[in-house]
């Protein structure tokens, strides 16, 4: 079992699940002790440094926007996405787990609104309660129905964060997203 760790180790995440769908269980009776421990350390450490590196980026923003926000809600709220957008709601930039989420690439997403998420079970009510809380530039939560690139939907709660500058103007919205069932 040792070196099928080691031989894991060294590999990527993407080869890593590709190894993980073509094995087939042998009929042993106990987990795989080894394996177990090895990939739930290696998920943690995967997500660690996801969170690190959404972070660090939205750090780089802030002298660019003097944004003023609490940096420790990215690495305390567990999210599937992050979604950085102006005042005007145009997606200025997303995270890597954006499109694991939704499907669709940075580069499709980027000059768009979420709205293009939005289909026809998304509920007219919702959109005015965030409308009417985004007006009011504050901290909120709450439950859409999204649609992904092949039409699927699925539940997503969305944390937005208002980003003010120093003299108290908003800038951009932070969205933080996370898959809900």
């Amino acid at each position: 079992m040792a070196s099928l760790d080691i031989f894991l180790n060294s590999r990527d995440p993407k080869e890593i699940k590709v190894i993980q769908e073509t094995l087939e269980p042998v009929g042993i009776s106990s987990p795989l002790l080894s394996m177990d421990l090895f990939l739930s350390n290696f998920q943690k450490a995967l997500e660690s440094g996801r969170k690190k590196s959404d972070l660090n980026y939205i750090l780089d923003l802030d002298p660019v926007y003097n944004a003023q926000f609490d940096h420790s809600l990215i690495l305390q709220k567990e999210y599937d996405a992050l979604v950085l957008t102006d005042v005007d709601q145009t997606i200025k930039w997303v995270n890597k787990g954006f499109s694991k989420m939704t499907g669709y690439t940075a580069g499709y997403a980027l000059g768009k609104t979420p709205k293009f998420l939005q289909g026809k079970k998304t509920e007219q009510d919702t959109n005015r309660r965030i409308r009417q809380r985004l007006e009011n530039t504050e901290i909120f939560s709450e439950v859409v129905v999204n649609y992904r690139k092949n039409k699927e939907e699925y539940l997503c709660e969305i944390t937005i964060i208002p980003l003010l500058n120093n003299n108290k103007h908003l800038t951009h919205f932070l969205a933080i997203e996370k898959e809900v069932a």
